[in-house]
């Protein structure tokens, strides 16, 4: 590999671990559309069991806002060792990285946000495009979705649904 190969790989690393960032304020700043947008393909998908599943960039703007607003209303975000491989050609890669998240949860038959702790993984297929690095696929595992003041952890992967 020469030192230009080289050099780009690392810029495409940094800037794929840009965009997790950005994914992880556009999703703290309640879905909001115009920060969600630019970060996905249009033919993306995103996916995590009991929470959703929404394909495209238009279904998944749409769809992730209520679920950052209704069910989740405040959120913080930690994303965690990112481990990022660009595949030759520098075209696509893939990256994992944790998840570790306080929120404010609005509980099953509503009533008053309960501060819950959640942590995960997210695995996810990119592609460069125009205008950068976007997300063509994400999907959400989660290990963690605790009310914080319980005496005991809660690890079922989708708590909220009565799995």
């Amino acid at each position: 590999m020469t030192i230009e190969e080289r050099l780009q790989r690392l810029e495409d690393i940094e800037a794929i671990n840009q965009l997790i960032a950005r994914y992880a304020k556009a999703v703290d700043h309640n879905g909001d559309p115009a920060l969600v947008a630019p970060l996905f393909t249009e033919d993306a998908v995103w996916h995590c069991e009991g929470i959703g599943h929404w394909e495209t960039r238009e279904g998944i703007v749409r769809d992730i806002r209520p679920n950052c607003t209704t069910f989740m209303p405040w959120a913080i975000h930690y994303m965690t060792q990112p481990a990022v491989e660009v595949a030759p050609g520098g075209l696509s890669a893939t990256s994992n990285h944790y998840l570790w998240e306080l929120g404010k949860v609005v509980p099953e038959g509503g009533g008053a946000t309960r501060d819950t702790w959640i942590g995960g993984w997210y695995d996810s297929q990119l592609r460069k495009e125009e205008g950068g690095w976007k997300f063509a696929r994400i999907d959400l595992t989660l290990k963690l979705f605790s009310p914080a003041d319980s005496s005991t952890w809660e690890t079922r992967i989708a708590p909220w649904s009565g799995d």
